[in-house]
C-alpha cells in the first residue's frame, strides 16, 4: 500500500503570502492538522499549498495493472454547505473505465477501507495475465 510521501516545504516568500479568502458564506474548505484531524480554513492559498506539500502524506495510491485495477484513498478537503457534515477521506476504485466511490470519516478508517478494497480486487476481479 504505497503512501505518498509529503513533499518538503519551501520557505514562504520574505514578503509573505497574498491573501485568497475564501468567503465562508460560500464553501467549506478543509486540511489536516498533524494529528489528521480537520481543520477550516479560510484562505485558499493556505488550502492549495497544503494540498501541494502536506496534504501528499495524506493520499494512498495502488496501480494494479494485473486486474485493470487501481485504488487511490485522499483528503476531500471540501465540505458541504448544505449540512453539517465534515469533510471526508474518499476511496476511488477504477476498473477500465468505471469510477466506484467509498467514505470514510478518519484516516484510520480510510486506510483500512484502501486495505479492503485492493484485497477484494485481488480475490474477485481476473488478472489480464491468466491464462485460461
Amino acid at each position: 500500500m504505497p503512501r505518498l510521501s509529503p513533499m518538503p516545504r519551501p520557505p514562504a516568500p520574505a514578503d509573505g503570502y497574498i491573501p485568497s479568502p475564501i468567503d465562508p458564506d460560500w464553501d467549506r474548505k478543509y486540511i489536516l492538522n498533524e494529528a489528521g484531524e480537520p481543520v477550516r480554513v479560510y484562505d485558499s492559498g493556505v488550502l492549495a499549498r497544503w494540498e501541494s506539500w502536506e496534504g501528499k502524506g495524506f493520499q494512498i495510491r495502488d496501480q494494479l495493472p494485473e486486474y485493470n485495477a487501481e485504488v487511490w484513498t485522499y483528503f476531500s478537503c471540501w465540505g458541504s454547505m448544505h449540512d453539517d457534515k465534515p469533510p471526508e477521506f474518499r476511496t476511488i476504485l477504477y476498473i477500465g473505465g468505471a469510477k466506484t466511490y467509498f467514505s470514510s470519516e478518519t484516516w484510520e478508517q480510510a486506510q483500512d477501507k484502501h486495505q479492503r478494497v485492493v484485497e477484494k480486487v485481488r480475490r474477485t476481479l481476473p488478472r489480464k495475465d491468466a491464462r485460461p
